[in-house]
């Protein structure tokens, strides 16, 4: 799959927007407590809060790195990747926002490359929720046609138009249009490999709800 370098600096500069938040607040939260020990005016709470700040931004850091890991890069291309893999990585990645997981599918297909889809469209879904709510992840019975959905369930559920014409582009491979940016970077990426592996997404618009089907 070959991917322009302008996609490739968009999914670059998305990573870096997502992760420097929590890289920054482990920082301040160490200057805090460096602070704290020169002046030798630390009380137990004071410290004992800095160090909460750097332990959850710390998590926050991981658990972004290890999905877009999987999502942006030659991780998730593995054959038979555990969809059990997946939950934790998406678990994780929501863990501090305000989109809850619900996650019944039990297998992925087969084929390589089905992580980084799954993924990169609950990533779109998660993003179509701006005042929080559900994200279901699941799949179909024997012989459905459809592999698995990401269904966004919330008030104010929407997919931007932008996003989809991103994602448009991707499948149809006809080259990143100009208005493409790193916010929708991911769902670019998202249509080009469902394209490379002859699949197609659906997308359904219902009152509060946005769902993805491949």
């Amino acid at each position: 799959m070959q991917i322009e370098l302008r996609v490739m600096d968009l999914l670059i500069s998305r990573l870096c927007h997502d992760l420097i938040s929590p890289a920054g607040a482990i920082v301040n939260g160490i200057e805090l407590v460096e602070e704290f020990g020169e002046d030798g005016m630390a009380g137990e709470d004071m410290t004992a809060e800095a160090m909460s700040l750097v332990g959850r931004s710390a998590r926050q850091l991981s658990a972004k790195l290890s999905l877009f890991r999987v999502a942006f890069g030659s991780a998730g291309e593995r054959d038979n990747f555990p969809v059990d893999e997946c939950r934790r990585l998406l678990d994780g990645y929501l863990q501090e926002g305000k989109v809850r997981l619900d996650w019944t599918l039990d297998r992925l297909p087969p084929e390589p490359g089905g992580a980084r889809l799954l993924l990169l469209l609950a990533i779109i879904a998660a993003e179509s929720l701006p005042r929080g709510g559900l994200l279901r992840i699941e799949g179909s019975p024997v012989g459905d046609p459809v592999a698995f959905r990401a269904v966004a369930q919330g008030e104010g559920a929407k997919l931007e138009a932008v996003t989809e014409g991103a994602l448009e582009a991707g499948k149809a491979n006809s080259g990143a249009p100009a208005e493409l940016d790193a916010r929708m970077a991911p769902a670019y990426l998202a249509g080009m490999l469902a394209a490379r592996r002859g699949n197609r997404v659906h997308i359904v618009r219902e009152a509060g709800a946005i769902t993805l089907s491949v």
